[in-house]
């Protein structure tokens, strides 16, 4: 909000993914919920959304969100996980590929040199006073 990040969050996922993937299918999943969440807060406080983005870093994962159809390299995935395509199919959601040099998540998942992760810190917008 006001070019800021208002949410984020890394913690373990509580499956044994199976591809990495499928992994990051997963996370987006948890992340489409959290926005669509997030969108109805904002629009009761009267700021409402035409269409909210959430990024991901892998263009397999949006590829499969994308492509609804079932092959036997996705058909083990749990049925709750298949929210993100729902979501993104009905329009209120939309995927977008984020580039590794301009992905603040990395700050919360891995070591980073202090550029890198002061580089972060700008891209989500907090800045050194």
């Amino acid at each position: 909000m006001c070019a800021g990040v208002i949410s984020w969050k890394a913690s373990l996922q509580f499956i044994t993914a199976l591809s990495s993937t499928e992994a990051e299918y997963v996370a987006a999943t948890e992340g489409v919920k959290e926005a669509t969440w997030l969108k109805g807060l904002v629009t009761e406080l009267g700021v409402p959304q035409a269409t909210t983005v959430v990024f991901s870093d892998s263009q397999s994962a949006i590829h499969l969100i994308k492509n609804d159809a079932y092959n036997s390299k996705t058909k083990h995935i749990s049925v709750k996980y298949h929210y993100v395509r729902d979501t993104v199919d009905a329009g209120g959601i939309v995927m977008r590929k984020v580039h590794t040099l301009k992905n603040p998540v990395d700050m919360l998942t891995k070591p980073l040199p202090i550029a890198k992760f002061e580089h972060c810190f700008d891209l989500i917008g907090i800045h050194n006073i």
